[in-house]
């Protein structure tokens, strides 16, 4: 199946230029390490010809947050002119608040949700014609970049959807691989529960419950507009109908985080829902006792399967100066280079965000680390598409997560929620709010 690889001109640093640039902002104080001292001011200050930048992120600890800590390391030690600092805090929501208070940051790690920036008018458009170094990301990626036509977030970090399992339960239970249909996983389900574990746990969030949608035919829209979506339909009563069934049957908990990771590591739990995000997270709570195995989701009705693209992404800000956006640029381009992209998936647990950080990765380590290898499999499909980023799409996905544990915990039908959930989902896309 062909392939897809969309690129994006953008500019360099050399050639930024933007109309009514702000001042520059006051100093960072804390280095290059996230630490914990988050009362730093928002933006950045110059020395001379070195530029210091502050970068707001949300990783405060593990495999993620150290992998970050080093990239900033690497980055400052290779670049004489820009030196960049870690303010650890959740951006998605405070970066808002900065840019409200006329202190915004000049680089930041925020959702997908940027309806409101963009509204503020606080986001640097980063679409050029005068790119010299243009960059090529994953098909979802790439669309999880834009808002009506412009490009306002560069990939911080992707995830995906996938499934990890203990190769010694699969061992005991008698099956000898991962299944490639919902039907053999749950007739596998069944053999693990006879060996006294917990079949599965799995999160009743929306990008997992749509990526399993997908697989059995179903559309994030069902219109061209994206004004509609249908989830009453034959996707939606399969996919709603097979994940009750398995919860009737306790083939498969509902859990999220330290909960599942915790029962798994213990070797009660024989599979685990999870991202590549949390790849690294699941691996260590293994602890070395057992093989961890991962496979991605199973094909449905509809013979493929599905998958649902997530991730931070880095914005610019307006009201900053020149100086801090062209040094903020600098960083975001480096993150992205397949060196950086091969030291971030190896020790970050998420996914490369270029086909060509996957080419930096050395063969040997994508095969002694398979959810690795699964996520970049998920990233190279076609039925792996962008997550919606519209604040409606957001209500839409809250909906669903509702719609979804009622009906498969039995607190209400699964005709009845698929109907309420269309009424709902499309009074969303069409403008009423419930925030």
């Amino acid at each position: 199946m062909k392939k897809k690889l969309l690129a994006f001109g953008l500019f360099s640093a050399a050639t930024l230029v933007v109309a009514g640039c702000g001042t520059t902002n006051a100093t960072s104080t804390t280095g290059n390490s996230s630490g914990t001292n988050n009362t730093m001011t928002s933006g950045s200050g110059s020395t001379g010809s070195l530029v210091k930048i502050q970068l707001w992120e949300s990783h405060s600890s593990g495999p993620v947050a150290k992998a970050e800590q080093q990239l900033v390391h690497q980055f400052n030690a290779s670049h004489s002119t820009v030196q960049v600092s870690l303010n650890v805090t959740h951006a998605s929501k405070k970066a808002l608040a900065a840019v409200t208070a006329g202190t915004p940051p000049v680089l930041a790690e925020i959702s997908h949700y940027i309806g409101k920036y963009v509204s503020a008018k606080s986001l640097l458009n980063l679409q050029s014609t005068a790119s010299a170094r243009p960059q090529q990301f994953w098909p979802g990626v790439a669309k999880n970049t834009t808002w009506g036509g412009k490009l306002y977030r560069y990939p911080a970090d992707v995830k995906v959807e996938e499934l990890y399992y203990n190769k010694a339960l699969f061992k005991k239970a008698g099956i000898s691989s991962p299944p490639s249909t919902w039907p053999q996983l749950a007739s596998d389900l069944q053999k693990l529960k006879s060996v006294g574990v917990i079949p599965m746990g799995f999160k009743d969030s929306s990008a997992h419950i749509l990526s399993a949608f997908i697989s059995n035919g179903g559309s994030l829209f069902s219109n061209a507009a994206h004004t509609k979506a249908q989830f009453d339909n034959a996707a939606g009563l399969t996919t709603f109908n097979y994940f009750r069934n398995l919860y009737q049957n306790k083939d498969m908990v509902f859990g999220h985080g330290n909960t599942m990771r915790a029962d798994f590591g213990a070797q009660k739990m024989a599979i685990v829902d999870g991202t590549s995000a949390g790849y690294q997270k699941i691996l260590a709570a293994t602890g070395g006792k057992f093989q961890m195995g991962a496979f991605a989701f199973p094909a449905g009705t509809s013979g493929h399967s599905g998958g649902i693209v997530q991730g931070l992404g880095f914005v610019l800000f307006n009201g900053v100066s020149k100086a801090d956006q062209q040094a903020a640029w600098t960083f975001v381009h480096w993150f992205n280079e397949p060196a950086q992209q091969a030291y971030w998936a190896m020790h970050s647990g998420f996914a490369p965000t270029t086909p060509a950080g996957e080419k930096a990765i050395p063969s040997s380590w994508l095969a002694a680390n398979q959810g690795e290898a699964v996520s970049i499999q998920i990233l190279k499909s076609v039925d792996t598409v962008a997550r919606p980023n519209t604040d409606a799409y957001a209500e839409v996905q809250s909906a669903l997560d509702s719609a979804f544990f009622n009906a498969v915990t039995g607190k209400q039908s699964v005709a009845s929620a698929l109907t309420n959930l269309d009424t709902q989902a499309n009074q969303y896309l069409g403008g009423k709010s419930a925030l």
